[in-house]
């Protein structure tokens, strides 16, 4: 229970848990229609009471998402539904509403609810998007509350194969951090990531491959001083 005094309460769903899942952090992104399910595992730090499981699906321009952390003694419960549409050729936005529980053995078990508003911008090579999730301050007791945070990304994509990010990010009313990043497209099969997270100081990586509908990925990122986590999913697109 130790290791937990370092992570704020629901400080795993607070951001994108790998460098190639941020489209699902944006319900923006949910204008463009498709069909998809992906399972997700994910371990901090190489600790298996620090691990993540969670489901997320699309399904025209709607979303749902179930995901746990925790273990036997400490859980938190997460699930979210959402909404994007486009407005005009340039523009999307959308909208998320989630139900987050934290469960404590034989101490508490409460319940609360979190909002999430996202806008994107494209005409091609630049991709403008932003998000703001927890805009109602989610509160679990008088003491432990979610915070406001935010996103704001500048995709570039100038190249077919190759795409830069660069995102400015920040909790309630800390300083903003930022996060670097690539992705690469050697082959129509397979996408490499690598990034960079300032606060934190992380160095991200992944690799995905598409095979016809069938999509596997793996994740992961170095904090300096509590080492690896591991992030892997398989996924369904149609």
């Amino acid at each position: 229970m130790i290791i937990l005094l370092l992570i704020g309460v629901f400080d795993s769903f607070l951001f994108p848990g790998g460098i190639l899942f941020e489209k699902q952090s944006n319900p923006a992104q949910l204008y463009e229609s498709r069909l998809e399910v992906v399972f997700t595992g994910e371990t901090k730090y190489g600790l298996p009471e620090l691990r993540t499981i969670s489901i997320y699906s699309q399904i025209d321009r709607c979303s749902v998402k179930a995901a746990s952390f925790g273990n036997s003694l400490y859980r938190e419960n997460f699930f979210e539904a959402g909404f994007g549409f486009p407005v005009g050729q340039r523009f999307a936005f959308g909208i998320n509403v989630a139900g987050l529980n934290c469960w404590i053995k034989d101490v508490s078990n409460e319940f609360t609810g979190a909002f999430k508003v996202g806008g994107q911008f494209e005409k091609e090579p630049i991709l403008v998007s932003a998000w703001v999730s927890n805009v109602n301050v989610p509160r679990l007791s008088a003491v432990d509350y979610v915070p406001i945070c935010y996103s704001l990304s500048c995709d570039y994509r100038g190249h077919a194969n190759l795409h830069f990010n660069f995102t400015v990010r920040g909790v309630d009313r800390g300083l903003p951090f930022y996060n670097f990043g690539l992705e690469f497209q050697p082959y129509r099969i397979l996408t490499l990531g690598a990034g960079v997270n300032t606060e934190p100081l992380l160095l991200e990586y992944g690799l995905q491959l598409s095979l016809g509908k069938l999509c596997l990925s793996y994740s992961g990122n170095q904090h300096q001083q509590l080492g690896l986590t591991h992030n892997v999913a398989i996924g369904f697109l149609q």
